[in-house]
């Protein structure tokens, strides 16, 4: 049995699949954040109110890094200074969870930013050339 060629075109396809997906698990994760705090807003304080607003940023940061990258305007190689959005991402990621340690009751939350966020570490090192020895 012979494999099959592979189709470029469809490749494209299931990668702006998979880029959709983090967008969507993204902003569920944002949602779920929403709804935390609106339920339990009346017992934060400061340190709470501080990690809202860094969870709140960090999640609408890689909600639009995945956006744009799924509508072709940057990729997660794309160079910014001496880094590249990848690791601006991997930067955004450990902020979000570090920051939904602040607020009470939500110890673990951030941690499902790691499904999208680990779906694009595999897209992002998909296609690159092996290291070598």
């Amino acid at each position: 049995m012979a494999a099959a060629e592979p189709n470029p075109e469809r490749a494209q396809r299931t990668t702006l699949r998979f880029l959709w997906a983090c967008v969507a698990l993204t902003v569920v994760v944002g949602v779920f954040l929403v709804a935390d705090v609106v339920k339990s807003a009346d017992s934060y304080g400061t340190g709470a109110w501080v990690g809202v607003v860094l969870a709140t940023l960090a999640i609408l940061a890689l909600t639009t890094l995945y956006v744009a990258c799924a509508l072709g305007r940057v990729t997660l190689g794309t160079q910014v200074g001496r880094t590249n959005l990848f690791q601006l991402s991997a930067i955004c990621l450990v902020t979000a969870v570090g920051a939904d340690i602040l607020i009470p009751g939500r110890d673990t939350g951030g941690l499902a930013l790691l499904l999208p966020w680990g779906i694009t570490y595999w897209l992002h090192n998909l296609n690159r050339a092996p290291a070598d020895s």
